[in-house]
Formats: C-alpha cells, structure tokens, sequence
C-alpha cells in the first residue's frame, strides 16, 4: 500500500515538474514588442523593458504595458485673434507620441502608464492648441493663409519643449483650415480676383498694342526693303551705264594709241634716256655725299673714342677722387670730434665719480669721528682705563707669544734633574718664566698702564667732581 501511495506521488510530482511549472513559466515569460513598454513593478524599483522579454515572478511582480505608437490629435482652434486684430478660425491636425530616447520612456512611464488615451489626447490637443493660439497672435491673416508650413513649424518648435517635459514628442503636424467668419478671407480673394481681372484686361490690351505696333512695324521695314531694293536696282543700272561708257571711251583711246605708237614709242624712248642720264649722274653726287657724310662721322667717332671719351672719363675718375677724399675727411673729422667728446666726457664722470667718492668718504670718516669724539667725551676715566684693558691684555698675549717663539725649534727635550730644576729649566727654556711676566707688567706700568689696577677693580668707581664727563656741548 505504501509502495502504491509512493508511486503515486512520484507521478504527480512528474507531471508537475514536465507540465505545470513550463505552463507557468511560458505563461510569465513576458516578451515586448518594439512599439510597446512593459513596466515591471512589486520587486524593488520598477524595470522598464522596450523591445525585449522578462520574467514575472508570479503572486509578486505587477506587469503594465504601455503603447508606444503614435496617436492622432486634432485642433479646432476658434476665434483666435491674429497680429492685426482679425479672429480666425484654425485647424490642424498631428501625430504624437512618446519620446525615443530613455528619459523620455521614464517620464512617460511616472505619467501616463496607467492613464486613459483619450485623456492623453485631450490634454495634448490643450497644449497643442495654447501654442497654436499664441503663435496665431504674432502673424498676419495673410502669412497665416500664405505660410502654413511656417505656422506648423513655429506650433512643432514651440510646444515640443513643453511636451518634452512630461516625455512626448510631436511627429507632424500639419494646418489643415484657415477660415473665419467676417468675411475676410472671402474679401481678400475677392481683391486677388478682381486684381487677376484686371491683370487680364491690362494684359489683352497690352498684347493688342504690342500686336498693332509690331503690325506697323513690319509694314514699315517692308516698305523700307522694298525702297532700298529699288534703289539698289537703280545704282546697278547706273553703274552699268557708266561702264559701258567706260569701255567704249578706253576702246576709242587705245584705238588712237595704236595708230600714234611708233611716234610716241620714239619720243618716250629719247626721254627715258635724258632721265635716266639725269638720274645717274644725280646717283653718283649722292653717292659722293654719303662717303664724305661717313667720313666726317668716322672722324668724329675716332675723335670721340681716342680723346673725348678718355678725358671725359679721366674728369669723371679725377671728380670721384676728390669727392671720396673729401667726403673720407669728413668722416674722420667727424670721427675724431667725437672721440674727443666722448674721451671728454668719460674723463669727466670718472673726475667727478672720484670727487663723488671722495667726498662721500671724507663725510662719512667726519661723521664716525664726531661719533667717536661725542662718544669718548662721555667716558669717565675708569670708563676709559676699561676701554684700553682689552688692547693691553692683547699686548701682554703677544710679548708671551714672541717669549715662546723659541720652542718652535726645537724638535726633542730631554730634562735631567729634581721637579724644581725641571720648572725652572722649562721656564728658562721658553722665556715665560714668572720673573719675564712680572718684566712686561713693570714696562706696562712704566708707560703709565697699571694691569693689577685694571684687573683688581670689577666695579668702576663714582667719579669724583674732577672727573666729571665733560658733554659734548661743553
């Protein structure tokens, strides 16, 4: 029995496992067509797939599906009132849909998810239709009538910022009627008519007159060809008339030429001969003039190169030579002056550098004298004595090095005796023994330098009324 029970369940749990959960699991496979947004919901933040698939847990996961196609949207816009006060009646008609880009998805998605289409649409149309009304006001009912696409336009710029905001975008929108009810447009075709009439009347009346013109016109240029071709007819009459009577003159000459020939061949004979006489002895004077002409030009030119070229060139040489030297002189004068100015100049800033210099100095050695003599003026003798202890203690150092110098020769020392015979032989040796010390404080005291006095006395004492500093003022 158990065995049974087993098997039972095993089958269950087999068709369970083979048949329900791939049910469950196709049936919550969601898949998203490109033109649709399915917004996942109930599991943390909302997940928004566009053209793909999810799965939904089910009992757990909300599925909303948006539309993302486009959809229509009509404006009625009444009695708007135009840039030059006229109310005119405006339809349009336009495709809108939700922005492409994800922000735009997102947006649309916070707004409209759940929200009814027809709703959309109205609210659309009142943005469509405020910005509509507002770039009617800023146009003629002319440029209305005659730029539409510049309206739908300036209504697609306009109000896709505003739909942007809420993640729509307008597709197209186009200007379907422009009416209003005064008549005005009616008006203003009934002028276009009336000026299209006149135009035609002005324009047949136009063509009649050009018409006619062109008629005379050519009437006239007939009448002209057919004058000058008479007059062509005549000249050509004429100028056979005239030759003929050309030929028949130059027939008659050359008939009495031929009978006066052998005269007039003999007396033109004789007469060519004279010239001809004439002409050659005439050739050979000319002939004689060019040779005389040539060598009074061959002189000249032969006077011109050996004479007159050599000194032209020898004074322009001679001209050029002298200006150089001058002009040399010049420079070297000028050279010269201004070396002398400037050595002038140079002497004089060093003379007067040095001067500076001097003085400077002379003022400042006056000034530390008159500092040093205002100074020792308020030194009190024992103020004095201790101003000169450092220098004589400096002299003393100096007598016990120069007493010492004998040591430095020595390179080895070798003492015999007691300690006491050792001291004084030391003592002796260098030159420092106590009997040379006390001889350089007897000098020191003989040149009227007291050291014990001066080492003795750690406080100065008052000064008495004799000792009074003088000021410097005293």
């Amino acid at each position: 029995m158990s065995t049974l029970v087993i098997i039972i369940v095993a089958a269950v749990a087999a068709v369970l496992l083979l048949v329900v959960v791939p049910l469950i699991y196709v049936k919550n496979y969601i898949k998203v067509p490109p033109n649709e947004v399915a917004v996942f919901t109930g599991r943390g933040a909302p997940k928004v797939v566009r053209g793909g698939a999810r799965f939904r847990v089910p009992g757990i996961e909300r599925v909303d599906i948006m539309s993302l196609e486009p959809f229509n949207v009509s404006i009625n816009l009444q009695n708007a009132l135009s840039n030059d006060g006229v109310p005119v009646n405006v339809e349009a008609v336009g495709l809108v849909r939700i922005g492409s880009a994800d922000e735009a998805v997102q947006t649309a998605v916070q707004r409209f998810l759940t929200s009814d289409l027809d709703s959309l649409q109205n609210q659309i149309n009142d943005i469509l239709a405020g910005s509509l009304r507002g770039i009617t006001a800023t146009m003629t009912v002319e440029d209305l009538n005659s730029n539409r696409d510049t309206l739908a336009r300036s209504v697609v710029e306009e109000a896709g910022a505003d739909l942007a905001r809420i993640g729509m975008e307008v597709d197209v929108i186009k200007i379907a009627g422009i009416s209003d009810k005064n008549g005005y447009l009616e008006s203003l075709g009934q002028r276009r008519i009336a000026e299209v009439k006149r135009d035609a009347a002005v324009g047949t009346a136009e063509a009649e007159r050009d018409a006619q013109i062109r008629s005379a016109k050519a009437r006239q240029e007939g009448a002209v060809a057919q004058a000058e071709a008479d007059t062509a007819i005549a000249t050509a009459n004429q100028r056979r008339d005239v030759e003929l009577a050309r030929l028949r003159a130059q027939t008659e000459a050359e008939n009495a030429e031929a009978d006066q020939a052998g005269p007039l061949a003999n007396a033109r004979a004789q007469k060519d001969v004279g010239i001809a006489i004439e002409q050659a002895e005439a050739a050979r004077v000319q002939a004689r003039i060019e040779v005389e002409q040539r060598r009074a030009e061959q002189a000249q030119a032969a006077l011109q190169a050996d004479v007159i070229a050599p000194a032209e060139a020898q004074r322009q040489a001679d001209i050029a030579r002298a200006e150089g030297q001058r002009q040399a002189t010049i420079l070297a004068g000028q050279a010269q002056a201004d070396a002398r100015k400037a050595a002038a100049e140079a002497l004089r800033v060093e003379r007067q550098a040095e001067a500076d210099g001097m003085q400077a100095q002379l003022v400042a050695e006056a000034a530390g004298k008159r500092e040093i003599a205002a100074a020792l003026n308020t030194y009190s003798p024992e103020a004095a004595r201790l101003q000169t202890l450092p220098d004589v203690l400096a002299s003393v150092v100096k007598a016990t090095e120069a007493a010492a110098m004998p040591l430095a020769e020595i390179d080895r020392l070798s003492i015999i005796g007691g300690p006491s015979d050792t001291q004084d032989a030391v003592g002796g040796l260098l030159g420092v023994s106590p009997l040379a010390v006390a001889k350089i404080v007897e000098s020191l005291r003989a040149s009227g330098i007291d050291l014990a006095q001066l080492l003795n006395r750690s406080e100065p004492a008052a000064p008495t009324a004799d000792e009074q500093p003088v000021s410097p003022t005293e």
